[in-house]
């Protein structure tokens, strides 16, 4: 019973810790995408954009290729 009790405590660290870590990378992305536009930089905002369109195009491809061989 006590080791179901640690997992659980440290799952849940590790959830909380992975939200932080989420948002942080948002709000550094965030004001990188401003100071890139503030300065006029469109070079800098095109590939911030393009590499945020990248990753989601990867995650709901694998999403979708998961579903399909019916992973999940």
């Amino acid at each position: 019973m006590d080791d179901l009790i640690l997992a659980g405590a440290l799952s849940i660290i590790g959830l909380y810790a992975a939200a932080v870590l989420a948002v942080a990378v948002c709000i550094f992305v965030l004001v990188e995408l401003r100071g890139a536009a503030v300065a006029g930089n469109i070079g800098q905002v095109v590939m911030i954009l393009t590499s945020i369109l990248i990753f989601l195009a990867l995650y709901s491809g694998t999403g979708f290729w998961l579903q399909k061989t019916g992973r999940i």
